[in-house]
C-alpha cells in the first residue's frame, strides 16, 4: 500500500511498521531515551539522549524496486550524533560505529579513500525532495551539480543518503553533498563516516548542525576544501 504525504513524499505502510518496530524495541530497552523518526517525529522533547531513525531511507528507490534503500538508526546526545547504524537490505550489510570505536562493515574495519584530487573523484549527492516547488532552490542545486561534475571525475546520484554517506566511509566514494537533509538522513551516517577517518562539515567548515537543513558536505578529508570551494 502506498500512501502520500505530500506531492513528492511518498511513504508505505512499511515504513510505518518497521518505525513502529524500531520504536517499541529502543524504547522499551533504553526507556530513558528519546525517540525521533521519519514517520512519526519526536516522542521527547526534554530528553538529552535520542534514538533517530529513518524506517526506509530511499523510499521511492524501495516502491520502485530500485535496489538502494536502508535502515538507518542513530543515536544523539544533545543533538551530537553518537552512534550509528545503517543497514543494507539488499546485500545484507551492516555499516556502524560510535564515537570511541573504529567503523565497521559487518565485521570489517573499513576507511576513506586516499584520493587527494577532486578531479580524480567519484562524488555522490541528492536533490532535496520539495525541489519541484521551488524552481530557484532547483535551479541553484542543479548549478552546484554542473560545477561538480566539471571539476570531479564523476558524480552519482542515488536516492539514499545514509548509504551515500557509507559510501564514502569505506573508500567506494570520496564525498557527498546534499542540501536540505532531514536529521534521520544523516545522524546514523555521520558517525560512521567520521569514524572511518572522513570530514563532516557545512559550507564554512564549520561542525554540521544535524537539524539545520544547509549543505552537508562529507568527504575524506583530502579533497572537503575543494568540494567547499565549488559549492561556495
Amino acid at each position: 500500500m502506498i500512501s502520500h504525504k505530500g506531492k513528492t513524499d511518498l511513504f508505505t505502510e512499511i515504513d510505518v511498521k518497521n518505525e513502529k518496530t524500531i520504536r517499541e524495541y529502543l524504547t522499551k530497552k533504553y526507556p530513558k531515551f528519546g525517540f525521533y523518526g521519519e514517520e512519526s517525529g519526536k516522542t521527547d522533547n526534554d530528553k538529552d539522549f535520542n534514538w533517530i531513525v529513518d524506517p526506509i531511507d530511499g523510499t521511492t528507490n524501495f516502491i520502485h524496486g530500485y535496489p538502494f534503500y536502508c535502515v538507518s538508526i542513530g543515536l544523539a546526545y544533545k543533538n551530537i550524533p553518537i552512534l550509528g547504524v545503517v543497514y543494507n537490505p539488499i546485500t545484507d550489510t551492516v555499516y556502524k560505529a560510535h564515537i570511541k570505536s573504529k567503523a565497521y562493515k559487518n565485521k570489517k574495519v573499513i576507511s576513506v579513500s586516499n584520493n587527494n584530487k577532486l578531479i580524480d573523484s567519484l562524488i555522490i549527492t541528492g536533490f532535496y525532495y520539495n525541489t519541484s516547488t521551488d524552481d530557484d532552490f532547483l535551479n541553484n542545486r542543479m548549478i552546484d551539480f554542473a560545477n561538480m561534475v566539471k571539476r570531479s571525475l564523476a558524480v552519482r546520484r542515488d536516492g539514499s543518503a545514509a548509504l551515500d554517506i557509507c559510501m564514502v566511509a569505506e573508500g567506494i566514494a570520496d564525498g557527498f553533498f546534499e542540501y536540505g537533509l532531514s536529521p534521520w538522513d544523516i545522524c546514523a551516517g555521520s558517525v560512521i563516516l567520521k569514524q572511518a577517518g572522513g570530514l563532516v562539515t557545512n559550507i564554512n567548515m564549520k561542525e554540521y548542525d544535524i537539524f539545520s537543513k544547509k549543505q552537508y558536505i562529507a568527504s575524506n578529508k583530502k579533497i572537503h576544501k575543494e568540494m567547499i570551494k565549488v559549492l561556495e
